[in-house]
């Protein structure tokens, strides 16, 4: 199974956790969604993503992002991740 750690110390706002999403997946400038409906259509496959759906993400320093998204957008990533099946691993 294919992992991308997103280093949550890297990010201090909403588009920071857009950046380093995409640096994760596509390599740095890579592009894995600017919003959180974009987000969507990305863990569905097709932009850098295992097409047979066997990846995870991991985000270190998970409380460092909660804190720096706020509370709403965190609560929506989580709920997107659960939606589209795809794993999650949040890490100290």
């Amino acid at each position: 199974m294919k992992t991308y750690e997103i280093d949550g110390s890297a990010v201090a706002s909403k588009a920071d956790f857009f950046t380093e999403i995409g640096r994760a997946v596509n390599g740095e400038g890579g592009y894995f969604g600017s919003n959180l409906d974009a987000l969507a259509d990305c863990l569905r496959g097709g932009f850098g993503t295992p097409d047979d759906g066997k990846f995870r993400f991991v985000i270190t320093s998970y409380k460092h992002v909660k804190d720096a998204v706020g509370e709403d957008v965190w609560s929506a990533l989580l709920t997107i991740f659960t939606t589209e099946g795809v794993d999650l691993w949040l890490r100290s």
